[in-house]
């Protein structure tokens, strides 16, 4: 049935030619972005699993961070350990040549004692990274906390996993090495407290080395946690890519197939658009 009112070729023409720009469209749009899947109307579902999966993989980069952070802080500490661990070791030898004095002379041993007392309080008080000190008694409660993990969701196991480390004071009003009936930052030897010394020392140089043992587990978590993340975070890069990343090699295949559907799209309607002039020839 030839008609002048409604070509129904044109119309069907004209119905693959848009279809065919929508295409198009969308390929061109994939190219110039990279994405195909922009939005939530471009697939709901892996829209909305890349977009949490985004965040949390942000959450995990800011947890890096502060790992970082963390361990730099644990490093400063164990530093200042070692540090520690040399002095009183040297005044525990300068008390073991206090317990040989035969002419009740210590002059020299105390001055030796007060600077490596000194240098006990050198290190103490310069333990510090970015304000905060472990071994001076500063911290609230004995004991920090620092964050490691994320888990995402509401549910049995959600929310921010944690490294906690127990501090026993070394410095301060109460520490280890700084109170007590003899201070190993503060000793003054002589023929009656040479013994009482030594063991408070002994004590000292015990607690100390149970700190460092503290923070050793700490840092090795620290570093275990860190090198998870780490491969964490490109997993869900890599998941994010394959959910919502255009595939360059196929788009651009796509593209060049739609162009050439483009072009027989609008020969095929020019084509329709002349069957109502070939109806004028009927009345010639």
């Amino acid at each position: 049935m030839a008609s002048i009112l409604t070509n129904a070729s044109a119309l069907t023409a004209l119905r693959n030619l848009a279809n065919t720009q929508n295409a198009l469209s969308k390929t061109q749009s994939q190219i110039s972005t990279g994405l195909k899947v922009a939005s939530a109307s471009d697939n709901t579902t892996n829209w909305s699993v890349s977009t949490q999966m985004k965040t949390d993989n942000s959450v995990i980069g800011t947890i890096k961070d502060t790992l970082k952070q963390n361990s730099d802080l644990v490093n400063t500490a164990s530093t200042a350990i070692d540090n520690l661990v040399s002095s009183i070791e040297k005044i525990k030898v300068e008390l073991t040549k206090a317990k040989d004095v035969k002419d009740g002379n210590y002059d020299a041993i105390n001055k030796s004692l007060e600077k490596l007392g000194a240098e006990i309080d050198g290190v103490l008080d310069n333990a510090a990274l970015n304000g905060v000190n472990l071994l001076d008694g500063s911290i609230t409660g004995g004991s920090i906390s620092m964050v490691s993990g994320w888990a995402g969701g509401t549910g049995t196991g959600a929310g921010f996993k944690t490294i906690d480390v127990t501090l026993s004071a070394l410095g301060g009003t109460s520490g280890a090495l700084t109170s007590g009936t003899v201070a190993v930052n503060n000793i003054t030897v002589s023929a009656t407290n040479v013994d009482a010394a030594a063991s408070a020392v002994e004590t000292a140089l015990e607690t100390t080395r149970n700190f460092a043992t503290e923070l050793g587990a700490a840092k090795n978590q620290i570093e275990a946690q860190s090198k998870f993340l780490g491969v964490l975070s490109e997993s869900i890069t890599n998941s994010v890519s394959t959910m919502v990343d255009a595939d360059m090699n196929e788009a651009s295949t796509r593209l060049q197939a739609l162009q050439t559907q483009q072009q027989l799209g609008v020969q095929s309607l020019s084509i329709a658009n002349q069957n109502s002039q070939m109806i004028l020839r009927l009345f010639q």
